[in-house]
């Protein structure tokens, strides 16, 4: 068994893995004149996490097999869990965002013709395919199905795990503010954001570990993460915005964090 020091090393050895196929991805093909929001970098990039996600769920399936663990079902790629999973983890998600797809209802944003169009200007953005497609799918099962069953099998606490596994999540995210302060943005403007992104993903990482362990499956995670990247950060600012619903507004937004609170430990209740 590895210690716990170890576990969380070998966690962050997925973290510096993932982030360095990205970067080897853009820089081994023909130099590129843009940002990461030009489309052949998009590309490169997705094709160097596809290249770290399938290291990453290889390296751990090999340590599960020597340790004559069930590395499928631990590693949450169990099909007949995904759909239970995936539903589960919809409706926490939606009931956690109860607030902003309220304001979103009233800004008209569910009408059919701007559904219809911002699904037809999705599909055709390579910037979408990143984020809520590949970007969530390759991220859990690198943190979620090839980082968690580690510390599981090495006997850390499932609580522990939920609180201290995500950080090597949110320090997969640093290289975002390097890029940006190499791009010559001020500093003091990266470092807060940079900050604010780290409570973010660590928070976020919290809630994904716990729908892992409790559904058995990195589905739910998947689903719940391109979720949350559709609707971004709430925008608290938002709710003053609408003076004549502002008090109700605040009152479905707590209502949608003390829902997701409750409904959790139920919903996820594995099936005996």
């Amino acid at each position: 068994m590895l210690s716990f020091l170890s576990v969380f090393a070998v966690s962050l050895l997925h973290a510096a893995l993932y982030v360095a196929c990205i970067y080897a991805a853009v820089a081994l093909g023909p130099p590129v004149d843009g940002n990461r929001d030009h489309p052949l970098v998009i590309r490169r990039r997705m094709r160097g996490a596809i290249a770290a996600t399938l290291l990453s769920l290889a390296a751990t399936a090999l340590i599960l097999r020597r340790g004559s663990h069930g590395f499928v079902a631990l590693m949450g790629l169990d099909p007949r869990r995904a759909l239970a999973s995936s539903g589960v983890s919809l409706l926490l998600t939606a009931t956690l965002y109860l607030g902003p797809l309220t304001m979103d209802h009233l800004d008209g944003a569910f009408g059919w013709g701007r559904l219809r169009l911002s699904v037809d200007q999705a599909l055709r953005d390579p910037a979408c395919w990143r984020n809520y497609v590949v970007g969530p799918i390759t991220e859990e099962l690198v943190f979620r199905s090839a980082v968690v069953p580690l510390w599981i099998a090495n006997g850390v606490d499932p609580l522990v795990c939920v609180l201290v596994s995500p950080l090597a999540f949110a320090v997969a995210h640093i290289h975002h503010a390097v890029a940006s302060i190499w791009g010559g943005e001020e500093v003091r403007r990266v470092l807060l954001r940079m900050v604010l992104q780290l409570v973010y993903t660590a928070v976020f990482g919290c809630y994904a570990v716990g729908l892992f362990l409790r559904t058995g499956s990195v589905a739910g995670p998947i689903v719940a993460h391109a979720f949350c990247n559709v609707q971004g950060l709430p925008s608290i600012g938002r709710i003053g915005e609408n003076a004549r619903y502002k008090y109700v507004l605040w009152l479905v937004h707590v209502v949608g964090l003390l829902g997701m609170l409750v409904l959790f430990e139920p919903m996820t209740r594995p099936a005996r």
